[in-house]
This record gives structure tokens, C-alpha cells and sequence, in this order.
């Protein structure tokens, strides 16, 4: 079937779909559950998955695999293919990231997982 968009508007209303990941509602529970104002997915340059309202901090909520955390791991096969796709895309995407005009943390799936993001959140001065 042909598309009836162009590929760049196609690419503007894909880049517009968002799904919920585990890393988002794990950290959307805590932050409810400590009563921390904040708001899931600002409509904000760089797209942000939470805007800290109080500390006027957004958070990118990162997997460790597609954008080369602390717990990546370059797969042993098609590594070409891999070193494109992911890490260059994140080269650039950081690049991206430092000229962003607010303040922004990252926070690690890793960091997730393990509890550390409630001490990442505590230390940007957030009363929880």
C-alpha cells in the first residue's frame, strides 16, 4: 500500500507516538507517591519523559541498551549495523542534548531498577 504522506511528514507524526514504559510508570508511581509535583512528558524541545515542576528540572528516563548506559552491551553479531544504529544515533542525540536551554538530568535504566534514582531526584533538591 502507498503512504499518502511524504516521509518527512510521516516522520513528524511517528515522532509524535509515545508509549509508557516500565522505566516511566516506575518513576511516575514513586514521584505520585512522594507527592512531587511533575508532569509525564512535556511538550518541550529535546521531548523529555518528566518536567520536575518544583525544581524546574526535566528528566530523560534512558535505556542502558539504546543509548549506550552503563549496562550497554554492543552485540556480537551485525556489529556494523549495530555501531549505526545506536551509537552514532546517540553521539548525535547528545550532541542535541547539550544545547538544550533548560536543565536536564538523565537518569540510567539501571539506576531504575536498583533504586538509585530516588537518591538522583533527592539531590536535585525535590522534597520528597
Amino acid at each position: 500500500m502507498v503512504d499518502i504522506f511524504t516521509k518527512e511528514k510521516r516522520s513528524e507524526i511517528m515522532s509524535r507516538i509515545r508509549s509508557e514504559s516500565g522505566l516511566d510508570r516506575r518513576v511516575h508511581g514513586w514521584l505520585k507517591a512522594k507527592h512531587i509535583r511533575h508532569r509525564m512528558y512535556p511538550k518541550v524541545e529535546g521531548n523529555p519523559d518528566v518536567h520536575l515542576k518544583d525544581a524546574d528540572v526535566y528528566l530523560f528516563l534512558d535505556g542502558d541498551f539504546w543509548h549506550c548506559g552503563p549496562k550497554y552491551r554492543r552485540p556480537k553479531s551485525n556489529v556494523g549495523f549495530w555501531i549505526r544504529h545506536v551509537e552514532e544515533a546517540n553521539e548525535r542525540r547528545e550532541e542535541r542534548r547539550r544545547g538544550l536551554p533548560y536543565r536536564w538530568v538523565r537518569v540510567w535504566e539501571s539506576d531504575v531498577h536498583n533504586g538509585r534514582f530516588k537518591g538522583i531526584l533527592e539531590n536535585l533538591s525535590v522534597k520528597t
